[in-house]
């Protein structure tokens, strides 16, 4: 009987690396293992273990063999670079960059590590440099497509959008099968608000790499942010067809559902799934208590909705990027204001005419949650009417303010007339700049809310401005505050808890009521419940308040907000139904959660006549 001849390690490491170009991992595995229980100095199957067990995601053995093949050999730069790369994944990343320099340094022409190191940059925030690293990567390879994109996202991190468009698409040039760089090439196009070129992209994605959760996610995620609820049920059930159990779709599912009022539905579905409260998850995490919240409120279990809420609110105090801001700084800055503006300081302002003959700006004002978004949608069905949202052209007339006033608001008596001159016309040029179809026969209505703290250098610079100041029940406005999602700033920041919002709300109306003591200001009361309960007799009382003619297009406002492109404000999913009334004394529901801050607010209740 013949024996089983044994093969030499020779043989096993090439049967070893033959299965792992096959991708049969394991046993390859196994054989590596196997010359290493003989051979534990064996330089390739060291290398190549470590490899595989980066691969599957066994990151710390895979850091362990690595380092032996760095001991093997001290001078090989592949084993540099793949041990940076498991060091990064495992979030060491300064030590991961140390790696990827000694790689140069043995092969000063190694385009990957180069890419590695920009990844890992990228990662500490480092992004100049991680530029320099992609660029240097591309020199060396100028077809390298994953420099080319790491490159974009780099660039669209940076708020450089039209350059990272052009890295993604080079990517593709190059790799036209390249999922990853039409899923980044839909992103950064969703950052410029061409959302349906977006989508087309995150569809080019999914056609090319069925199972991409990530390029599902987006699709999903831009047809509900842009009310397209027709769209975002089709991308679903692709999405479920394509991909079975994914807790993301579960997730997109269940918010359709809410939109659509099948909130018992809704609950049973989300509670199915969760993520972790870590990481990338985290935004999906808040996103699905976040519904919950709103399906528990729909359904009158106020007790548990309160409770999504606030662990909603506690999933922002964990992410990493609130930790910038600061609500006090916001507070601070509206006491400071409430100090400064008085009468007899006021009095000291030479008084002027414009020269520029330019009619003075009209404002939509008010506390966040007070309508503003409802009364923007009806305005701008109007032909006469156009309503810029959520632009930051106020701010940059406080930022020319402040370039030229050094001492800040102690200079708004000091104010030349030339300097004034120059502050309106840097006003209207921003304006200008944001208006896509420009009509000098519209009226151009400059909304956000919470430029009701700067009204005071506003009626400075504009001394015949108009005002239309959008109220609701105090309790309901910071509650509801306290219930949304916003984008967070200084500001947002105080709206994490109810206690911080009432004490913003006061903090702001203390503020308008000043400015209303010391300036003569031409402005108009818009209160939600009135829009809600009287349309037609409120609508005409602002639209006379703006001398402008009544239209019956202000009542088919509904079809003005299903038309646009993208509400920019926490209400987009809201102002797209229609007029309802539960929003109307949701308060007096959480009355029990609503104790502290009542006597917050109780004045402001009064003093507005709820």
């Amino acid at each position: 009987m013949n024996e089983k001849k044994s093969l030499t390690t020779r043989e096993t490491f090439e049967l070893a690396v033959r299965n792992h170009q096959k991708n049969n991992l394991q046993v390859a595995h196994n054989l590596y293992k196997e010359i290493l229980k003989k051979n534990p100095n064996h330089f390739g199957s060291n290398f190549l273990l470590g490899t595989l067990s980066a691969q599957i995601k066994k990151f710390d053995m895979a850091k362990q063999l690595l380092q032996k093949t760095i001991q093997i050999q001290p001078d090989n730069a592949d084993a540099y670079n793949n041990l940076g790369n498991v060091q990064r994944e495992l979030g060491e990343y300064q030590k991961a960059n140390t790696c990827f320099e000694k790689a140069i340094q043995i092969n000063p022409n190694f385009a990957q590590a180069y890419n590695n190191h920009g990844i890992a940059l990228n990662e500490l925030g480092e992004f100049q440099k991680a530029i320099s690293c992609y660029q240097k990567a591309i020199q060396i390879q100028p077809d390298y497509a994953d420099a080319h994109n790491n490159l974009g996202i780099t660039l669209n991190e940076l708020g450089e959008f039209q350059k990272a468009i052009s890295c993604y698409q080079k990517a593709i040039q190059i790799r036209p099968d390249y999922a990853y760089a039409y899923n980044n090439l839909g992103n950064a196009l969703k950052r410029l608000e061409e959302f349906q070129k977006a989508a087309d992209y995150y569809k080019k994605a999914i056609k090319i790499k069925p199972n991409y959760t990530d390029a599902h996610k987006n699709l999903m995620q831009i047809f509900e942010k842009t009310n397209q609820e027709k769209e975002l049920k089709n991308a679903i059930l692709n999405a479920q067809n394509l991909i079975k159990d994914n807790s993301v779709i579960k997730l997109y599912e269940g918010i359709l559902l809410f939109r659509n009022e099948k909130y018992y539905e809704a609950i049973n579905c989300l509670k199915k799934i969760s993520f972790d409260s870590a990481g990338a998850n985290l935004n999906k995490e808040s996103s699905r208590v976040l519904t919950l919240a709103k399906c528990y409120d729909r359904t009158g279990n106020f007790d548990e909705a309160f409770n999504y809420f606030s662990k909603a609110n506690n999933f922002f105090l964990l992410q990493e990027k609130v930790k910038k801001f600061d609500k006090n700084k916001y507070l601070e800055d509206i006491n400071k204001r409430i100090k400064f503006f008085k009468k007899l300081e006021v009095n000291k302002w030479s008084n002027f005419k414009p020269f520029d003959k330019k009619p003075d700006p009209v404002f939509l004002i008010g506390f966040p949650r007070s309508g503003t978004t409802l009364l923007d949608t009806i305005l701008r069905s109007h032909s006469m009417i156009e309503v810029l949202e959520e632009k930051n052209i106020v701010a940059n007339l406080i930022n020319s303010l402040n370039e030229i006033s050094p001492h800040g608001l102690e200079d708004l008596k000091n104010l030349r007339i030339n300097q004034i001159e120059k502050l309106r016309n840097d006003y209207f040029t921003f304006r200008e700049s944001i208006v896509q179809n420009k009509n000098n026969s519209k009226l151009y209505i400059d909304k956000l809310p919470l430029n009701i703290i700067h009204v005071g250098e506003i009626v400075r610079i504009f001394p015949g401005s108009k005002f239309i100041l959008s109220l609701r029940h105090p309790c309901d406005c910071v509650l509801s505050c306290f219930m949304q999602d916003f984008k967070l700033n200084n500001a947002m920041a105080n709206f994490l808890n109810l206690h911080d919002s009432a004490h913003l709300y006061d903090a702001v109306m203390n503020l308008w009521i000043r400015y209303l003591s010391i300036f003569s200001i031409n402005y108009h009361e818009v209160k939600y419940e009135n829009l809600v309960e009287n349309f037609k007799v409120t609508v005409q009382s602002v639209l006379k308040f703006l001398e402008i003619p009544w239209e019956d297009s202000v009542m088919d406002y509904l079809k003005t907000a299903r038309n646009r492109d993208r509400i920019n404000t926490p209400s987009y999913n809201q102002v797209t139904k229609s007029l309802y009334t539960h929003a109307k004394g949701r308060w007096k529901h959480y009355k029990k959660q609503t104790l502290n801050i009542y006597p917050i607010l109780e004045y402001w209740i009064k003093k507005f006549d709820y």
